[in-house]
Protein backbone atom coordinates (compact mmCIF):
# COMPACT_ATOMS: atom_id res chain seq x y z
CA UNK A 1 0.00 0.00 0.00
CA UNK A 2 1.19 3.64 -0.64
CA UNK A 3 -0.19 6.69 1.40
CA UNK A 4 -0.35 10.46 0.86
CA UNK A 5 -1.64 13.01 3.06
CA UNK A 6 -5.16 12.23 2.05
CA UNK A 7 -5.10 8.96 0.54
CA UNK A 8 -4.55 5.18 0.64
CA UNK A 9 -3.60 3.23 -2.91
CA UNK A 10 -4.43 -0.51 -2.11
CA UNK A 11 -2.91 -2.71 -4.77
CA UNK A 12 -5.23 -5.54 -5.25
CA UNK A 13 -4.42 -9.36 -5.52
CA UNK A 14 -5.11 -11.59 -8.27
CA UNK A 15 -8.21 -13.13 -5.99
CA UNK A 16 -9.09 -9.60 -5.20
CA UNK A 17 -9.24 -9.00 -8.59
CA UNK A 18 -11.40 -11.88 -8.81
CA UNK A 19 -13.85 -11.14 -5.91
CA UNK A 20 -14.26 -7.41 -7.56
CA UNK A 21 -15.50 -9.07 -10.80
CA UNK A 22 -17.93 -10.93 -8.66
CA UNK A 23 -19.27 -8.81 -6.02
CA UNK A 24 -17.10 -5.48 -5.59
CA UNK A 25 -19.39 -5.17 -2.27
CA UNK A 26 -17.55 -8.48 -0.81
CA UNK A 27 -13.78 -6.99 -2.11
CA UNK A 28 -14.62 -3.70 -0.43
CA UNK A 29 -15.36 -5.80 2.95
CA UNK A 30 -12.17 -7.67 3.05
CA UNK A 31 -10.03 -4.77 2.43
CA UNK A 32 -11.99 -3.04 5.72
CA UNK A 33 -13.12 -0.36 3.18
CA UNK A 34 -16.73 1.19 3.53
CA UNK A 35 -19.20 -0.46 0.70
CA UNK A 36 -20.18 1.72 -2.02
CA UNK A 37 -22.63 -0.75 -3.59
CA UNK A 38 -21.21 0.14 -7.25
CA UNK A 39 -20.26 -2.51 -9.68
CA UNK A 40 -17.83 -3.32 -12.36
CA UNK A 41 -18.92 -2.86 -16.01
CA UNK A 42 -18.73 -5.39 -17.95
CA UNK A 43 -15.89 -3.46 -19.69
CA UNK A 44 -14.47 -3.52 -16.76
CA UNK A 45 -14.95 -6.64 -15.86
CA UNK A 46 -13.24 -8.28 -19.11
CA UNK A 47 -10.09 -5.68 -18.18
CA UNK A 48 -9.81 -7.37 -14.66
CA UNK A 49 -9.87 -10.73 -16.38
CA UNK A 50 -7.32 -9.72 -18.42
CA UNK A 51 -4.97 -8.63 -15.25
CA UNK A 52 -5.81 -11.68 -13.43
CA UNK A 53 -3.84 -13.50 -15.98
CA UNK A 54 -1.13 -11.54 -16.71
CA UNK A 55 -0.88 -12.10 -12.61
CA UNK A 56 -1.44 -15.66 -12.96
CA UNK A 57 1.89 -16.00 -15.38
CA UNK A 58 4.18 -13.03 -14.14
CA UNK A 59 3.23 -13.02 -10.32
CA UNK A 60 6.57 -10.89 -9.74
CA UNK A 61 5.42 -7.99 -11.81
CA UNK A 62 1.71 -8.22 -9.87
CA UNK A 63 2.06 -4.14 -9.00
CA UNK A 64 2.59 -3.64 -12.39
CA UNK A 65 -0.33 -5.47 -13.56
CA UNK A 66 -2.67 -4.42 -11.06
CA UNK A 67 -5.34 -1.81 -9.94
CA UNK A 68 -4.30 0.22 -6.89
CA UNK A 69 -7.72 1.39 -5.58
CA UNK A 70 -7.60 5.09 -5.22
CA UNK A 71 -9.39 5.86 -1.06
CA UNK A 72 -9.82 8.98 0.54
CA UNK A 73 -8.39 8.31 4.19
CA UNK A 74 -11.35 10.44 5.56
CA UNK A 75 -13.85 8.30 3.72
CA UNK A 76 -12.57 4.91 3.71
CA UNK A 77 -14.34 3.43 0.55
CA UNK A 78 -13.04 3.69 -3.08
CA UNK A 79 -13.31 6.42 -5.21
CA UNK A 80 -11.37 5.34 -8.37
CA UNK A 81 -8.01 3.34 -9.32
CA UNK A 82 -4.65 3.67 -11.19
CA UNK A 83 -2.27 1.37 -12.42
CA UNK A 84 0.07 0.09 -15.14
CA UNK A 85 -1.06 -1.43 -18.42
CA UNK A 86 1.85 -3.72 -18.70
CA UNK A 87 5.20 -4.86 -17.32
CA UNK A 88 8.24 -2.72 -18.43
CA UNK A 89 8.87 -3.02 -21.90
CA UNK A 90 12.64 -3.42 -23.09
CA UNK A 91 13.37 0.43 -22.88
CA UNK A 92 11.93 0.11 -19.09
CA UNK A 93 8.68 2.55 -19.82
CA UNK A 94 5.77 1.70 -18.83
CA UNK A 95 2.01 2.83 -19.52
CA UNK A 96 -0.15 4.60 -17.14
CA UNK A 97 -3.94 4.57 -17.10
CA UNK A 98 -6.47 5.85 -14.39
CA UNK A 99 -10.12 6.45 -13.89
CA UNK A 100 -11.81 8.32 -10.90
CA UNK A 101 -16.09 8.17 -10.30
CA UNK A 102 -17.48 11.32 -11.62
CA UNK A 103 -19.01 12.66 -7.92
CA UNK A 104 -15.19 12.59 -6.81
CA UNK A 105 -13.40 14.47 -9.70
CA UNK A 106 -12.50 18.20 -9.24
CA UNK A 107 -10.68 17.37 -5.86
CA UNK A 108 -7.23 16.30 -6.82
CA UNK A 109 -7.50 12.97 -6.06
CA UNK A 110 -6.12 11.78 -9.45
CA UNK A 111 -3.17 14.22 -9.23
CA UNK A 112 -1.97 13.05 -6.12
CA UNK A 113 -2.43 9.27 -7.13
CA UNK A 114 -0.57 9.63 -10.23
CA UNK A 115 2.74 11.97 -8.29
CA UNK A 116 2.52 8.80 -5.59
CA UNK A 117 2.88 6.07 -8.06
CA UNK A 118 5.34 7.99 -10.31
CA UNK A 119 7.29 7.82 -6.81
CA UNK A 120 6.76 4.34 -6.57
CA UNK A 121 7.45 3.75 -10.06
CA UNK A 122 10.56 5.76 -10.30
CA UNK A 123 12.19 3.98 -7.00
CA UNK A 124 12.11 0.72 -9.05
CA UNK A 125 15.58 -0.15 -10.54
CA UNK A 126 14.06 -0.58 -14.16
CA UNK A 127 11.53 1.95 -14.95
CA UNK A 128 12.97 5.25 -17.22
CA UNK A 129 10.22 6.58 -18.11
CA UNK A 130 6.03 6.53 -17.87
CA UNK A 131 3.17 7.35 -20.52
CA UNK A 132 -0.02 7.99 -20.90
CA UNK A 133 -2.09 8.40 -23.83
CA UNK A 134 -5.53 10.50 -23.84
CA UNK A 135 -8.31 11.43 -26.39
CA UNK A 136 -8.01 14.78 -27.54
CA UNK A 137 -10.85 16.33 -25.47
CA UNK A 138 -10.20 14.71 -22.45
CA UNK A 139 -8.80 18.04 -20.61
CA UNK A 140 -9.01 17.36 -17.17
CA UNK A 141 -7.08 14.17 -17.63
CA UNK A 142 -4.45 16.33 -19.75
CA UNK A 143 -4.85 18.82 -16.81
CA UNK A 144 -4.10 15.87 -14.34
CA UNK A 145 -0.78 14.77 -16.20
CA UNK A 146 0.38 18.23 -16.52
CA UNK A 147 0.36 18.45 -12.99
CA UNK A 148 2.03 15.50 -12.22
CA UNK A 149 4.71 16.13 -14.81
CA UNK A 150 4.51 14.77 -17.67
CA UNK A 151 4.93 15.94 -21.30
CA UNK A 152 3.07 16.18 -24.35
CA UNK A 153 4.75 13.99 -26.89
CA UNK A 154 2.93 14.18 -29.81
CA UNK A 155 -0.63 13.44 -31.01
CA UNK A 156 -3.06 12.35 -33.82
CA UNK A 157 -6.58 12.54 -34.87
CA UNK A 158 -7.82 10.97 -31.68
CA UNK A 159 -5.08 10.64 -28.80
CA UNK A 160 -2.77 12.47 -27.42
CA UNK A 161 0.74 11.02 -26.37
CA UNK A 162 2.68 12.00 -22.63
CA UNK A 163 5.78 11.26 -21.25
CA UNK A 164 7.54 11.26 -17.44
CA UNK A 165 11.18 10.86 -17.81
CA UNK A 166 12.90 8.73 -14.43
CA UNK A 167 15.08 11.92 -13.87
CA UNK A 168 12.28 14.52 -13.57
CA UNK A 169 11.70 16.40 -10.25
CA UNK A 170 9.78 13.29 -8.93
CA UNK A 171 13.03 10.72 -9.23
CA UNK A 172 14.15 9.15 -6.33
CA UNK A 173 17.82 7.67 -8.13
Amino acid sequence: MLTTERLKLIPLTADNLKLCIENKSEMEKKLGLAVTGKQLTEMMKGIYQIKIGCIRRDRENLLYYTYWQIVPKDKNYIVGEIGFKDAPNSFGEIEVGYGLDQEHRGNGYMTEALIELTKWAFSQTDISAIIAVTLNNNIPSHRVLTRAGFMMQGCDYKYIYWRLENNNKFSHR
